[in-house]
């Protein structure tokens, strides 16, 4: 048995009791001595003498294994008993199923005791009548259990298995760690990453933990326990990331020359699926606005008849014009944070096809807040599932708790469903012999904190953040621009109407419940100038409060540049001599993801920086002062320089040759497919293949994707024709050079392509 006194598992309780000020009365006296006894026994007490103070605890820290609670804290009184309950609440949405003891009186207890506050006590305390042995007792036999229970089977396991310290003659070979302490670097490497770490790195052969490959023991229990949160008839943890996830459904899914269905606006390890299988792909474009924001998939590209003429259009699928298509794959969310409404998808997606894959990767806590109802792909419950097939994968590691590389695939049987050991064996090729053992159980946790109320809390926690940033920015934009001043606009609706009341307010004033508990607010509507996305239909999308995206003056409602502006370039730059990194950036939109590890004290800072950016952009701070990293690379370019007259020379380049309406024309036009991603992959197996300068592209078919990054998202796959000399492929590339000539620094990564003497190389096919 684990023991609950291990150093992972140090107790903790919380003691919220005014007495401990009087230590000369009775009570103080009580109280105090029951703190000593506990802390004898190894139990770290901590003292809160007021529920404000309390609150705050139970909201921070999350070691404690108990709570105990002065009924009367401060009066007998009505206000004392409503805030008491209030903080039970708490306790309860922050520590579910931890033990809760009442410190009270008989006389109080039956006098003003409520059957709310009664339904969340595990048990009553009588102070001044009961020994504090015997308190003592109880509440460490309640912490016990709560803590035999805290882990999810899986993490339980593993935390047993590390005790054992087991003598191996196996795999793997530091055995344990101690390989590591044998030479200082080792030694080095073994104190930074800690011993439990390497005590749980074990070979296959541990049958104690089962089998990642077979799904047996503690592993199908926290594969099960993973269904039940998640909402699917099956899970499987994923430990090479989501890439794995997603090649596995594909794997198990399709065979060579199916027609298959593909969401323009694919994570690259969707191409390396059509690589895999030999699939051919037809493709659903999705929209762009004006800063360059990915956008939903018109439903019009969904239709039945919509999808017949992509297949019969298509060079790769002309010869089975009347296939009907296997499988589709949609991400959901996009990159830039807006979220199908699912349930219309799968209606239309389902007419012609019996599997369908949702990409969720940065979407795994959908499920537990009702701001996404009906936008992601496990809703309801799963008994009640009809249609299609669905697969889910969630990168855990990415908005949830769980480590690098973690993932989680869901399924929902519907039509042509696969059974589990068809599916194993796609699963298998896309997984390891030798996994990491604190993967699986990351996932495992993961999976802990999202049910019952963590996830619920933890979500609505983050909603809330992010909407306190969203109104702090623009109450700061709106106080700028009535003195006349530039600032960043959270991109987002202006104007916020109450549903009941028919009440309009400016998003900076919008009441925080309206915000943080309504999805109608984050709902793109038809004809909203603030998202751009001109002929979206009604109800088709919303955007995720979460996922925050900043304007950086410079752009107008129509998408013309206007007189001045500040290049999101120089945002970013700024932000990241701070060690404070973006996860998008375009030409004026820089993109923060808010996750569950966000604080106040973190966008706080965040703001902050912007303010900073903004005196050090005004004043024309030199650019060795304000960047210096930039301007010790490149001194004979950025000296003398200052940061306005920088912003001014990367807008003038930004108005002349407009790289994001280039960017935009190269995703939305859909390049000549010459050959299946596969086909193309076996030339570069082969060797047939070259580098090529952008100069000599024109008409030569790519034989790897090409991906401005971030996002990651193919303009060019594998396969597909770079077109003319002025396709727009080939016009960014060149776009891209010019910039890196003008600005090195500030110019963004391409993946697939390699800048040599200043011009992009792509590996062609050759001639």
């Amino acid at each position: 048995m684990l023991d609950p006194h291990s150093e992972p598992f140090r107790s903790r309780v919380l003691i919220v009791d005014d007495s401990f000020a009087d230590p000369g009365t009775a009570r103080g006296r009580s109280v105090q001595l029951l703190a000593d006894m506990l802390q004898a026994h190894n139990v770290d007490v901590v003292r809160a003498l007021s529920y404000d103070d309390a609150s705050a605890v139970i909201g921070v820290d999350a070691s404690l294994r108990a709570l105990l609670l002065d009924w009367n804290l401060g009066a007998d009184g009505k206000a004392s008993h409503a805030e008491a309950t209030r903080l039970l609440h708490k306790m309860g949405e922050r520590h579910a199923r931890a033990p809760v003891f009442l410190l009270a009186d008989r006389e109080s207890v039956k006098r003003s005791i409520t059957l709310e506050a009664a339904e969340m006590v595990d048990e009553f305390v009588w102070l001044l009548e009961d020994t504090a042995d015997f308190i003592t007792g109880r509440v460490l036999a309640a912490v016990r259990r709560y803590q035999t229970q805290l882990l999810p089977s899986y993490a339980q396991a593993l935390a047993q298995y590390a005790q054992l310290r087991e003598h191996s003659w196996s795999a793997p070979g530091h055995q344990g760690g101690i390989a590591f302490t044998k030479l200082p670097a080792g030694r080095a490497f073994f104190d930074f990453m800690g011993e439990n770490l390497f005590r749980t790195d074990m070979g296959i052969e541990r049958g104690a933990l089962g089998s990642l490959l077979d799904h047996t023991g503690p592993v199908a229990s926290a594969e099960k326990y993973a269904a039940k949160v998640f909402g699917a008839h099956r899970s499987y943890s994923g430990i090479v990331g989501t890439s794995g996830s997603n090649r596995s459904i594909m794997q198990a899914c399709m065979k060579t020359d199916d027609v298959i269905v593909v969401d323009r606006n694919c994570h690259k390890s969707i191409e390396q699926g059509m690589m895999l299988t030999g699939a051919r792909p037809v493709y659903m474009v999705p929209t762009r606005n004006r800063y360059g924001i990915i956008g939903p998939i018109p439903p019009s590209e969904m239709e039945p008849a919509a999808l017949r003429a992509k297949i019969a259009a298509s060079p790769l699928t002309q010869d089975v014009a009347d296939a009907q298509p296997v499988y589709a794959v949609l991400t959901n969310s996009t990159y830039d944070g807006l979220c199908y409404r699912s349930v219309r998808v799968e209606s239309l997606l389902g007419q012609s096809l019996d599997r369908l894959h949702l990409d969720e990767a940065w979407y795994g806590y959908a499920r537990f807040n009702p701001m996404y109802a009906n936008h992601f792909a496990m809703r309801g419950d799963p008994k009640d599932h009809a249609g299609p097939t669905v697969f889910a994968t969630h990168s855990t590691h990415k908005m949830l708790a769980a480590l690098s590389q973690a993932s989680y695939i869901h399924v929902r049987d519907g039509k042509s469903p696969i059974d589990h050991h068809r599916f194993n064996q796609a699963y298998m090729m896309h997984t390891s012999t030798s996994p990491l053992y604190a993967i699986v159980a990351s996932n495992d946790i993961a999976s802990a904190m999202m049910d019952g109320g963590g996830g619920p809390s933890l979500t609505q926690e983050v909603i809330d953040e992010a909407v306190d940033f969203r109104q702090a920015v623009a109450r700061l934009a709106r106080s700028f621009r009535e003195q006349g001043e530039w600032f960043f606009q959270p991109w987002n609706i202006d104007r916020v109407q109450e549903p009941a009341s028919g009440a309009s307010f400016d998003f900076a004033d919008a009441p925080t419940e309206l915000l943080t508990r309504t999805q109608a607010p984050w709902v793109l509507r038809p004809g909203q100038q603030w998202h751009g996305f001109d002929d979206i239909a009604d109800d088709w999308c919303m955007l995720d409060p979460i996922k925050v995206s900043l304007l950086a003056p410079g752009m107008g409602p129509d998408g013309q540049l206007e007189a001045t502006g500040v290049p999101a370039a120089l945002v970013n730059a700024w932000f990241n001599r701070f060690g404070m990194v973006p996860t998008r950036v375009t030409d004026f939109q820089v993109m923060f993801l808010f996750t569950i590890g966000v604080t106040k004290g973190k966008w706080a800072t965040l703001l902050t920086n912007l303010l900073a950016f903004k005196r050090a952009y005004d004043a024309n701070t030199p650019i060795d002062e304000a960047l210096p990293e930039i301007a010790a690379l490149y001194p004979r370019r950025y000296q003398n320089l200052g940061m306005r007259e920088l912003g001014d020379e990367l807008f003038a380049y930004l108005r002349k040759n407009r790289p994001n309406e280039v960017l935009n024309a190269a995703y939305e036009s859909l390049p000549e497919p010459r050959m299946t991603p596969r086909a193309a992959y076996e030339h570069l197996v082969a060797g047939t293949v070259e580098l090529v300068p952008s100069s000599g592209l024109a008409h030569r078919v790519a034989a790897n994707a090409v991906m401005p990054y971030p996002p990651g998202i193919p303009m060019l796959m594998s396969g597909e024709s770079f077109g003319p000399e002025d396709s727009p492929q080939i016009s960014y590339l060149k776009s891209m050079e010019e910039r890196e000539s003008h600005f090195p620094g500030f110019a963004g990564v391409i993946e697939g392509a390699e800048l040599i003497d200043g011009a992009y190389h792509v590996l062609c096919l050759k001639p």
